[in-house]
């Protein structure tokens, strides 16, 4: 829904595109010609997750409002990471994989695992898109001086670490 220069209601389409092909996908999208709004999904299953969220995720997720590790604290409820109390500047995308990456336990989590988690779409093999997230996270902690990063497990996927250790 928009608003015209008239001041009246102007209503957008919402298109749901659920297929397995990125192509079918890309050419719907090119279809819409930026009129409206597309959402797209690899399969039902996607659709059900996104529309029909059960209790148990929503308790889920009000459990996971904050993440503290050491001076590290990602508050869900703010939107907002900070290290030692100075909050840091970070995109959604990044706030989501510092959130999974310092999700308790820690360890290894795989660029699909990662993908899914922060952008909340099925990972197409496009590992490229995960790491100039995990680039740009990683300059933003050593600007604030954090001892924790994020570190590489070559072909697996990434992990945070404390480096004073």
């Amino acid at each position: 829904m928009s608003v015209n220069p008239a001041g009246d209601i102007d209503e957008q389409p919402v298109i749901f595109c659920v297929t397995s092909s990125p192509s079918k996908r890309a050419r719907i999208a090119q279809l819409m010609g930026g009129t409206g709004t597309v959402l797209m999904f690899s399969d039902l299953n996607s659709v059900r997750q996104i529309l029909c969220a059960t209790e148990e995720k929503a308790a889920s997720l009000h459990a996971a409002e904050m993440v503290a590790l050491g001076r590290l604290v990602i508050d869900a409820d703010l939107q907002q990471v900070s290290w030692a109390g100075r909050v840091l500047p970070l995109t959604r995308i990044e706030r989501e994989v510092l959130t999974a990456l310092a999700s308790p336990p820690l360890r290894v989590w795989t660029y699909r695992q990662l993908y899914e988690q922060a952008w909340g779409a099925h990972y197409v093999d496009d590992a490229s898109a995960v790491r100039s997230t995990v680039k740009r996270l990683r300059a933003k902690l050593r600007n604030a001086d954090a001892t924790v990063s994020v570190e590489s497990m070559r072909g697996v996927g990434f992990s945070l670490v404390d480096t004073r250790r």
